[in-house]
Order: structure tokens, then C-alpha cells, then sequence
């Protein structure tokens, strides 16, 4: 007698949620990837802090219970006795482990500091207790569907397994998949590569792509995705982004979080923090624990 495979345990989604603006287009996001996993519920947390009155958070949790029942998702609602900070408490809240999926926001305005650097968002990417997607939202009116994504690749050596369950969340309302292979070349010495060595090096970022594209299309073969793969070589990788961003009108760009501490450097902050302020549309920073 042969016992059958154990199932693969269903992912859940936790709504780091505060009551803002922002936190209601965040929601959108959540019910989106929610209505595509078996289950199809939303774990909603929120930790009064004083910021909102009662009856203003009872009422936005209200419109967000009515939307997600329009969708035929149930929704679990956990308000949180602040302890310590609010960044300890999602972390008490949220159970740790690669089935948790805790969504938030970025912010709206860089007036307080910078777009995630200095948020409890940044704090719950870094802390790698379960996996993270951190979301600015510059286009509402999405409702959190976007059509086109446009997906960097780092060149990671494991390829795309880091990436693959944020992948899957979004890829049913996927139509057009944008990946690039931004291939970094000093500054110096990019506008003198002879045609031998630029070869070289854009041959090593499409052997990655069609490596990418052949997981992704093995993983997903139930979605019918348009994979547009493009190489690039350049200096500045986030303008590089922000380029391909408007030039393809995508709707959604999706980044990795380093493997490292996050950010990595304060340089790579920084570079967040440009991309985050001058992007033309939705920006979400994941990171698998």
C-alpha cells in the first residue's frame, strides 16, 4: 500500500491594513491575488494606533468585506492590541513561515521620509519572517488588476524559483509579460565595448531569459501569458526601468528584494527610492522568506 503525496500546503493572505488611502487600494491587490488561490480568503490585520476613529475603520473594513464578497472571498478580520510597536505586533499577528503572504503599501509621498525606506513595510521585508509584497500605488483606478507586467531579472543563479510563487499570485490577470535582463556595464567603459564583447555579454543575459521563460511557461502552461524577453545593457538600472516602464506602458512593475539584507546598501536604497518616486505606474517589491 502506497500513501498518497502529502498536499502542498494553501497559501494565506495577511492585509497589513492602517486605514489610509493607500491601504485601501493595497486591499484591491489583496483580493486580486486572494480570488486566485483555492481557498479565497483574506486574513485582514489591523492595530489601532489612535491615527483613525473607530467608526472611520469600521466602516472602510465594512467596504472592504463588501468587495471581497462580491468576489466570493471570505474575510477575517483581526484588530490587534498595539504592543511595544506596530511592527512587533504584525509580526506577533502574522503566523512566520513561506505559506503566509503579507501584503502592504509603500507610501504615497516621499514628505515623511522616503517611499518604503523608514516604513514598517521595509521593517517586514527585512525581518524575513514570511513572505512579503510591498506595493506603491500610483494607479488606482487598476483596483489592483494590472494587465502588463513588467518583470526585472537580477540573474539570480537559482534562476527563477525565488520569484516564481509572486509570479503566480499575479499571473491569471496577466496578458503581456515584460522580462529584462538588465546587464550592468561601467559607464566608462560601455560606449567603447567593441561588438565582440557587447555579444558576449548579451548572449550571457538571453541564455538567463530563456531559461526564465522556459520555468515560467512550464509552471504556468494553464495561462495563456505573452512573454516579450528583451536584454539590456546598461549603466543605471533603474533609469533602465523607469525607460522600458513608459516605453511599454506596463501597468505593473514587479522587483526582488536583495538576497541580502534589505536594502543591501544605501546606495540600493536609494536606487528604490528613485524608482519608487519616478515611476509611471504600480511598483510591488517582493521578497520569499
Amino acid at each position: 500500500m502506497t500513501s498518497s503525496p502529502a498536499k502542498p500546503a494553501v497559501p494565506a493572505v495577511y492585509l497589513a491594513y492602517d486605514g489610509s488611502i493607500n491601504a485601501d487600494w493595497v486591499s484591491r491587490y489583496a483580493i486580486r491575488i486572494a480570488a486566485n488561490l483555492e481557498d479565497r480568503k483574506i486574513f485582514l490585520v489591523h492595530i489601532p494606533d489612535g491615527t483613525f476613529t473607530p467608526e472611520t475603520i469600521r466602516l472602510k473594513i465594512q467596504a472592504i468585506a463588501s468587495e471581497c464578497a462580491a468576489h466570493e472571498i471570505t474575510l477575517h478580520c483581526d484588530q490587534v492590541p498595539l504592543r511595544r510597536s506596530v511592527f512587533r505586533t504584525l509580526l506577533e499577528a502574522i503566523p512566520p513561515g513561506p505559506e503566509s503572504i503579507c501584503i502592504c503599501g509603500a507610501r504615497i509621498t516621499s514628505r515623511r521620509g522616503g517611499f518604503l525606506r523608514g516604513t514598517i513595510s521595509e521593517q517586514l521585508l527585512e525581518a524575513r519572517r514570511f513572505n512579503v509584497l510591498a506595493i506603491r500605488v500610483v494607479m488606482p483606478g487598476l483596483l489592483g488588476s494590472p494587465d502588463d507586467l513588467l518583470f526585472p531579472l537580477a540573474g539570480h543563479p537559482r534562476g527563477f524559483c525565488t520569484a516564481m510563487p509572486f509570479f503566480h499570485l499575479l499571473a491569471p490577470g496577466i496578458r503581456n509579460l515584460y522580462l529584462i535582463r538588465i546587464m550592468l556595464v561601467n559607464p566608462l567603459l560601455l560606449r567603447y565595448l567593441t561588438r565582440s564583447q557587447y555579444r558576449a555579454i548579451y548572449r550571457r543575459g538571453l541564455d538567463y531569459l530563456q531559461l526564465v521563460t522556459r520555468e515560467i511557461t512550464q509552471a504556468d502552461a494553464e495561462h495563456r501569458v505573452h512573454v516579450d524577453a528583451r536584454v539590456i545593457l546598461a549603466a543605471d538600472w533603474v533609469r533602465e526601468i523607469l525607460v522600458q516602464a513608459s516605453e511599454l506602458r506596463t501597468q505593473l512593475i514587479l522587483l526582488g528584494a536583495t538576497e541580502e539584507h534589505f536594502p543591501s546598501s544605501l546606495l540600493r536604497a536609494g536606487k528604490i527610492e528613485a524608482l519608487l518616486r519616478k515611476t509611471p505606474c504600480d511598483v510591488a517589491i517582493y521578497r520569499k522568506v
